[in-house]
């Protein structure tokens, strides 16, 4: 992956980066553009509250996965819920984690 012309590497768990990709794919966008776009919202966002700031490098993979929560937050409604089983007192339905005990 490239930002703002050179090679960065970011560490996300698989799950991650398959909502990645799935976010790429439904907005048309490739891994760079979005992580890019997103690098430079978080950059604003330091800008404007004027936030001392880790290294982007390490900042990023945070903002990742707040971005991809909030963004299959806001695509979560009552009929998709319902539809993956969510809402029984069983939560892990349907998640990497539904098989255990």
């Amino acid at each position: 992956m490239s930002l703002a012309g050179g090679p960065i590497q970011i560490r996300l768990e698989p799950s991650y980066w398959e909502a990645v990709e799935d976010i790429c794919r439904r907005e048309e966008l490739s891994v760079d553009e979005l992580c890019a776009e997103l690098k430079r919202r978080l950059d604003e966002q330091v800008r404007r509250q004027r936030i001392t700031a880790e290294p982007a490098a390490l900042a990023l993979p945070k903002a990742m996965r707040v971005f991809i929560v909030g963004y299959f937050r806001q695509a979560a409604t009552e009929n998709g819920h319902d539809r993956a089983g969510h809402g029984r007192g069983m939560p892990f339905t349907r998640t990497p984690f539904e098989g255990g005990n």
